[in-house]
């Protein structure tokens, strides 16, 4: 069942972010995912980090696939997750920032549910509307 189009509406997406409230559970943090860096994000992290770019991949990467990712420690949450809280959030990468609101996750009802289920602040609203509906507590 698709619940809205990206292509009718783009706004979509960002309207879905700028009313997304964190929970800060951690959960999205946890397991070994997609989360890879663009050269750019690499550079950034690794000045936030007070690292060389050399020190910053060693330490916290892996190459795959001709992509650099974030690895997750032993107890499988990234690396720069403590306590459900980024403590990168400043330069935290795009995939990070666009969680729950992949563009996938906006166009049918059972990704909506997939992302729903896993993340706590989605979790009220049944569908992407009801999400959508709510009054935007950011002031837009």
């Amino acid at each position: 069942m698709k619940v809205k189009s990206l292509k009718s509406d783009p706004g979509i997406f960002q309207r879905a972010i700028d009313l997304f409230e964190c929970t800060q559970c951690g959960t999205c943090c946890q397991g070994e995912g997609g989360i890879y860096l663009s050269r750019e994000e690499i550079n950034r992290i690794s000045q936030f980090l007070n690292l060389s770019q050399r020190q910053f991949l060693k330490k916290f990467c892996l190459q795959k696939n001709g992509k650099t990712y974030i690895h997750t420690r032993e107890d499988g949450y990234c690396h720069f997750s403590k306590k459900g809280r980024c403590t990168i959030h400043e330069v935290k990468p795009a995939p990070c920032r666009q969680w729950p609101f992949f563009p996938p996750m906006l166009t049918d009802q059972i990704n909506w549910e997939t992302a729903r289920n896993s993340c706590p602040g989605l979790t009220p609203f049944h569908t992407l509307e009801e999400y959508l509906s709510q009054k935007n507590k950011k002031g837009s």
